[in-house]
């Protein structure tokens, strides 16, 4: 099982939340689920019980705004900047938005619609765990990523050593595919700030993309897996 032990749902609909905590207590009957339904509830959660994983809703009545919120005030925290928070939306998004929800350190993507099982909550924690990048309910043409298409196999997992990558750049990429802020990556990994960026470029290069955001939705659809024993 995932060593996410303690888990924080935000979310404006009561449903969706009860829905998600059955099915991650089905995973383990331990895992210690907690709730808030608006933003200052979820800060509050945040500061109460420091979850291993947030899943958050993007829209609060209908405005992202919120959920974003939420997301950045998360990522600028000293004190959960760590905690990976996977973005679940009542929509499929197309690439450009789920990259745009990376690039604000977000950890991966769930379309609620497709959130209907405890295996795609375990897959969720099991792809976090293994370095990977989650990203589940895509709208069609966005792309494929790691294990999640409902419709499709996943693709076969690649180890950063099969793309060369030394030991360094494995785990500055694997701390920012789990939306960890370059400071903290740098902390660390015992490096400068300006080292974790320009390593971040020289995967860029490596994966043929523009900047860090799309990196994270090209890690995730060749299947790349960032765990030491990979």
């Amino acid at each position: 099982m995932p060593r996410y032990k303690k888990i924080l749902l935000v979310d404006d609909h009561g449903l969706v939340r009860e829905g998600a905590a059955l099915h991650l207590r089905a995973l383990d009957p331990e895992i210690e689920v907690y709730h808030a339904r608006t933003v200052e509830e979820g800060k509050a959660q945040l500061a109460a019980h420091r979850p291993d994983l947030v899943f958050l809703d993007l829209r609060f009545d209908g405005d992202p705004l919120e959920g974003l919120q939420l997301l950045k005030w998360i990522k600028s925290s000293p004190e959960h900047d760590a905690t990976p928070v996977i973005v679940m939306s009542g929509e499929p998004l197309d690439r450009k938005a789920i990259e745009d929800l990376l690039g604000d350190n977000a950890a991966g993507f769930l379309s609620k619609g497709k959130a209907d099982s405890a295996e795609i909550f375990r897959v969720a924690m099991m792809s976090m765990e293994a370095g990977a990048v989650f990203i589940h309910g895509a709208r069609a043409g966005a792309g494929r990523a790691t294990a999640q298409a409902a419709d499709a196999p996943p693709p076969a997992p690649r180890s950063a050593a099969s793309l060369g990558l030394n030991e360094s750049h494995r785990r500055v990429l694997m701390l920012h595919v789990r939306g960890t802020p370059y400071k903290r990556i740098a902390r660390e990994c015992n490096l400068a700030e300006v080292t974790v960026k320009e390593y971040i470029s020289d995967m860029c290069r490596l994966f043929k993309v523009e900047n860090a955001k799309a990196l994270i939705y090209e890690i995730a659809r060749a299947g790349v897996v960032l765990r030491e024993d990979a």
